[in-house]
């Protein structure tokens, strides 16, 4: 693992030296030790703030490349191999719907590998340095960052590995826990025993931040660490504690409502549904995002990548037909015909198909979200109607569809048809935020982008699921002896 360690060094003075946001009132000016952090309480936050701000930050992943922006650019670029977002052009963040990124030798490989190990590599320097009995503040730090190494090895287990059902006794990621670790590197930890160890962290920290009240939306609480462990416990099949731990961290919280969803929602963190995301302003915009962001690539409205080099992003032909004329939520696509559409004071002409779902009426300083209670609603009712609780699990759907679109009524599905109903109306909320690809690799659902009348662009072409896996980068490959390459 000598790669990740190079890595982490580079990256940590990188994190050590970048001001943080205004709304996370940290600054993360040195590097500091484990015994600093028990006696200086102002240090821990300082550099747990440098790894949130990282983590939506240009770079995130080693790279000086615009489609390496952190935590977005991971959730764009799955989102793309999947089958309902589409790229106009080869550029940029192409290298995901193409599948190229899969290959060992491409950047987005890379970039993938060192955004998760970078902040993982700091995260075990903090706690390693915590005491296990400290006080309050630092439970709450202890909290914050054992979430943040959740979710971290389930996104690498998810790109770099095969599903979790049918293939717990295969290679997953290496576990790194410590950052005491041989320098020869470790293994690939099998797929079961880091899905054991991502349920440890999330739990921990979902008892760690019982009584943290966050400063803002830009920190882990305990409902969001709920919500992370929700969309764990739904890949493993633990469907009791996936339901439970959905309805617990939505509970409370109100849906956007129409003008929000159809506006600019997607950019603000103030947003009602918003459970976790950051908020950008000029000065985290200057520390590197501008044209590497998220914005940039998925704002077809604004003068970035998408919007000015016609970079466009469009939803795959089927799912916009899916979507009923009554449902608000069509209102953030175009149509079969290229139309003109205003936003923001600017009329122009776009493309069939294309979207006008993330709009940021600022100058790349639209605020990034991560997690959406509306996830929940789906996640909550697939694990309801897996348990046989189908009528709990309607009943769960219909509350967030029937605010969508007011015709719907409760559905009558029984068994895999209300499964593919929930799945279809979970595709049509969280287009383009970054969980359609892991629902397909989840439930073995392939590739389909061959098909009469198909608006999809250069990247057409069909997959069987055994494709959704990503190799391991050459550079971990060329300096971790113990390392195994996928096929």
């Amino acid at each position: 693992m000598k790669t990740i360690q190079y890595f982490i060094a580079a990256l940590s003075i990188s994190v050590m030296m970048t001001s943080c946001a205004n709304d996370l009132n940290t600054d993360p000016d040195g590097d500091i030790s484990g015994e600093q952090l028990n006696n200086d309480q102002s240090s821990p936050e300082k550099i747990l703030g440098g790894i949130y701000l990282n983590l939506r930050s240009n770079g995130a992943g080693g790279t000086t490349l615009h489609s390496d922006f952190g935590i977005m650019a991971i959730k764009a670029g799955s989102d793309l191999m999947s089958n309902d977002v589409i790229q106009a052009k080869n550029q940029h963040l192409g290298m995901f719907y193409n599948y190229d990124a899969t290959n060992a030798n491409n950047s987005a490989s890379e970039f993938v590998w060192t955004t998760f190990y970078a902040r993982i590599f700091i995260i075990n320097k903090l706690l390693d340095g915590l005491q296990k009995n400290g006080n309050d503040n630092n439970k709450a730090i202890k909290g914050q960052l054992l979430a943040l190494r959740a979710y971290s090895y389930f996104y690498l287990v998810r790109f770099y590995a095969n599903d979790y059902k049918g293939h717990q006794s295969e290679p997953g990621v290496p576990l790194v826990l410590t950052n005491s670790n041989p320098n020869q590197g470790l293994p690939r930890a099998i797929i079961s025993d880091v899905y054991k160890q991502i349920a440890s962290d999330i739990e921990e920290s979902i008892i760690l931040l019982d009584s943290y009240a966050r400063p803002s939306r830009a920190q882990i609480d305990q409902r969001t660490a709920k919500a992370i462990a929700s969309e764990v416990y739904l890949q493993t099949g633990d469907y009791i504690k996936a339901a439970k731990y959905a309805e617990e961290s939505k509970q409370g919280i109100a849906l956007m409502t129409e003008n929000e969803y159809t506006t600019t929602g997607f950019s603000n963190i103030n947003n009602p549904e918003v459970l976790w995301g950051f908020h950008n302003t000029t000065s985290t915009m200057s520390i590197g995002n501008y044209y590497a962001s998220f914005f940039s690539m998925f704002d077809n409205t604004n003068k970035g990548y998408a919007g000015a080099a016609g970079i466009y992003k469009l939803i795959d032909k089927r799912l916009y037909e899916a979507i009923p004329e009554t449902d608000y939520r069509k209102k953030v696509f175009n149509g079969a015909q290229s139309t003109a559409y205003t936003f923001n004071g600017e009329t122009r002409n776009y493309p069939a198909y294309v979207s006008w779902k993330f709009k940021d009426p600022t100058f790349f300083e639209g605020d990034y979200i991560y997690i959406r209670a509306s996830s929940l609603y789906y996640i909550q009712a697939e694990a309801l109607a897996r348990q046989g609780r189908e009528a709990e699990a309607r009943q769960v759907l219909y509350e967030i569809t029937s605010k969508r679109n007011s015709a719907y009524t409760l559905s009558t599905k029984t068994g895999n048809e209300l499964i593919n109903e929930i799945i279809l109306q979970k595709r049509i909320e969280l287009w383009g935020e970054g969980y359609d690809w892991f629902d397909m690799k989840r439930l073995n659902v392939p590739l389909e982008r061959i098909y009469p009348g198909t608006n999809h662009t250069f990247g057409r072409f069909n997959l069987s699921p055994d494709k959704f896996r990503f190799q391991i980068p050459n550079k971990e490959i060329n300096n971790n002896p113990q390392i195994k390459q996928n096929d």
